[in-house]
């Protein structure tokens, strides 16, 4: 067959159209996202929400756990797009004669391949698929992260409400009290700095009710960002907690070192430590030549010839130096910062343990302090039932067990953040999916 130029420049276009990667629009619509996310906000706030359904809710729908996964979707797909040889070149000239025997036009062409003996296209796919660990191992971290917060918010929630409920209570006392001291007072039965003392903790529990309520309502706004609904529904939703009283919980085990080792930040650290390795190997590498194969074609003047071509580059004193150092020093870095952060979480699980174990003691301290004013107070009812004993008496026992009980709500939201870090400190004991 003979070759043309419109046959040649043909056959090139097709290989190269072949090649290329379509570009698809993708328009944001952010009325239109508004839309569904309030509907499907809406519909997941229909029913009280527990914290397993919590959790579903969140792990599906979290913003930046979303994110995380995009990323770790693209990387995924850098991974499987990586590692390719370079392109063949192709190069054709003709060239007609003008003087002579113009019948036959001269040609030259040549195809140049490039054979990557330093194996850097195997290094730079190995880069990827490290980069996509650290990414899968990120992500694992993220959803740690999602569920200490979520646990933290929701536990300090179902404290806020018990820490509501105690107060409107004791308001409701208060009043009843504040008017039969108020009595006694006009009877001359009672000091009038008694009547004094209880309305100013009247007052200071009417403070104390609007911040609980504050706290209560920014917990559930916390919440809600968390799951990733939409802000309106918000007054909608309604948690389901467990517990309605005040109770301390078990003491959580210490992380082992291997447990710590095995967490996923650890992992993702080693994985970023291996991409320093592989892009030093990668930089070394380079100071050695490809090899560039492929044959030749020439016609001139009639005559035909057939060959071959092989080229390189010779690597002198001074190639590529800057970049081998610039890699190793990262590869020091990470590796460096890899062993400090085991060296923290090591750190951070002792603290968390012996924190836990103070707060804990203290907790039942506080605890042991309210059964013995509880006590204390019905033996004061039963007194003040019979008459031996005054009003004023027996609220101020009530206020001692009122303050006792908001004393050891303040340790359980201390406690409460120490027992979360310390649950979800590893992926260990956590059934994510």
């Amino acid at each position: 067959m003979k070759l043309t130029p419109t046959l040649c420049l043909s056959c090139t276009l097709a290989v190269f159209v072949g090649a290329c990667t379509t570009y698809e629009s993708s328009p944001i619509d952010l009325p239109r996202d508004n839309q569904t996310w309030l509907h499907h906000s809406t519909q997941l706030s229909q029913r009280p929400i527990t914290l397993e359904q919590a959790r579903e809710i969140g792990l599906l729908m979290n913003p930046d756990l979303n994110k995380a996964r995009l990323k770790h979707l693209s990387s995924q797909e850098v991974a499987r797009q990586s590692g390719w040889w370079e392109d063949p070149s192709i190069s054709w000239e003709i060239a007609r004669v003008l003087h002579g025997n113009p019948k036959d036009p001269n040609m030259t062409g040549d195809l140049g391949l490039t054979i990557p003996l330093t194996g850097i296209p195997a290094l730079t796919r190995q880069v990827a698929e490290q980069y996509s660990e650290a990414d899968y191992w990120t992500l694992r971290q993220t959803e740690l992260d999602f569920l200490t917060s979520l646990e933290e918010n929701w536990h300090k929630l179902n404290i806020a409400q018990i820490r509501r409920s105690l107060i409107q209570r004791r308001l409701d006392e208060m009043a009843l009290e504040n008017a039969s001291i108020e009595k006694l007072v006009k009877l001359g039965e009672a000091e009038f700095a008694t009547y004094q003392l209880a309305a100013q903790r009247l007052h200071d529990a009417k403070r104390d009710l609007q911040d609980a309520q504050e706290n209560e309502q920014s917990l559930r706004q916390e919440i809600a960002k968390l799951l990733g609904l939409h802000p309106h529904v918000v007054p909608l939703f309604r948690l389901e907690s467990k517990s309605s009283t005040l109770s301390i919980p078990v003491t959580l085990l210490q992380p082992t070192p291997a447990q710590i080792l095995d967490s996923p930040i650890i992992h993702a650290s080693l994985a970023q430590y291996g991409v320093t390795e592989s892009t030093l190997k990668m930089e070394i590498r380079k100071q050695f030549p490809d090899i560039e194969l492929g044959p030749t074609f020439n016609r001139e003047d009639g005559e035909k010839e057939v060959g071959g071509s092989i080229g390189f580059s010779i690597p002198l004193w001074n190639r590529n130096r800057q970049a081998i150092a610039e890699a190793q020093g990262a590869r020091d870095t990470a590796r460096q910062d890899t062993i400090l952060l085991w060296r923290n979480r090591l750190h951070t699980a002792s603290t968390l343990f012996q924190q836990q174990q103070m707060l804990k003691n203290h907790c039942e301290q506080e605890q042991q302090r309210l059964v013995q004013f509880s006590t204390n107070l019905e033996t004061i009812e039963k007194l003040y039932s019979i008459g031996e004993t005054t009003l004023p008496e027996v609220a101020e026992a009530r206020q001692q067990l009122y303050e006792s009980q908001m004393n050891l709500i303040e340790r359980l939201e201390t406690l409460i953040p120490v027992q979360s870090q310390l649950r979800f400190l590893t992926s260990t004991h956590t059934n994510i999916q």
